[in-house]
């Protein structure tokens, strides 16, 4: 018999249980269910009661055994690793991503300097009564992408639109989509084809490592022969997207160099 499919949904919303972030999620899981066998672990970061990240940076310059919270946030980085699938949920607060998400986030800001999650798929959810969803989706859908991930979907419900009936089927025929495209995704395995935006992010990245020599991060990307490749994997990419990713790399080497940044206004 075939083993379940293990997911870790990690949930962005002070209200946990009886948010809307984890009942869009709960309508996935189910559906996941109807087509394969799933375990859905949920962790609610309303819960959690971890400090705000001061930004001491020793998970990034010296290892992430060194954040004052490992005890909390390294059994939970672990569970990602494991699990087949991660699903990223958060409501919106003020146009933007709750506070509770965002500071989970600033504790695996070494996974942005040591991408692992390779070949992980994941989708992001965000829901609100109002507007919003775009900037929470990307936020979620580049924050996952940063640490490996293959990002497969996205879903943003209105709340405040759940009373009507349309609504209501087409959040189920989403949801269904969702959880089709996230099981095949996870079951066809490999890596997904690389969008330009992620190129970048990948040149900016190696600019800035290139740049500390002696360093935790520098040591990471030099095993994986990283410092002077086209991007974190062979994942496939439009040849035009590379050249143009390289091209704005030379750029940014030389706005370095020169030392022309100027401050924002």
């Amino acid at each position: 018999m075939t083993a379940p499919l293990s997911i870790l949904a990690i949930i962005g919303s002070p209200r946990n249980e009886e948010s809307y972030t984890y009942k869009v999620i709960r309508q996935i899981e189910e559906k996941m269910q109807a087509i394969q066998p799933t375990e859905v672990e949920y962790i609610f970061l309303g819960k959690l009661l971890v400090p705000f990240c001061d930004g001491c940076l020793s998970c990034v310059n010296i290892g992430e055994e060194a954040c004052p919270e490992y005890s909390t946030i390294g059994p939970i980085a672990e569970k990602m690793d494991k699990a087949d699938g991660i699903i990223l949920g958060a409501p919106v607060h003020t146009f933007n991503v709750t506070g509770l998400m965002k500071n989970f986030v600033e504790y695996f800001m070494y996974k942005r300097n040591r991408p692992s999650f390779f070949s992980k798929k994941a989708i992001v959810t965000a829901t609100a009564s109002g507007g919003g969803h775009k900037v929470v989706l990307d936020f979620l859908e580049g924050t996952a992408t940063a640490w490996g991930c293959d990002v497969v979907s996205r879903l943003g419900i209105s709340s405040a639109q759940m009373i009507k009936p349309r609504y209501q089927e087409l959040v189920d025929q989403y949801t269904q989509e969702t959880a089709d495209d996230f099981i095949a995704a996870i079951n066809r395995g490999g890596l997904d084809r690389v969008k330009f935006k992620h190129l970048v992010n990948f040149r900016a990245m190696q600019n800035m490592t290139r740049r500390q020599k002696g360093s935790k991060n520098y040591a990471y990307w030099q095993e994986r022969d990283w410092l002077d490749a086209a991007f974190y994997t062979k994942a496939p990419a439009s040849p035009f997207a590379k050249f143009l990713a390289g091209y704005i790399s030379k750029r940014m080497r030389r706005a370095i160099r020169k030392g022309n940044v100027t401050p924002y206004r």
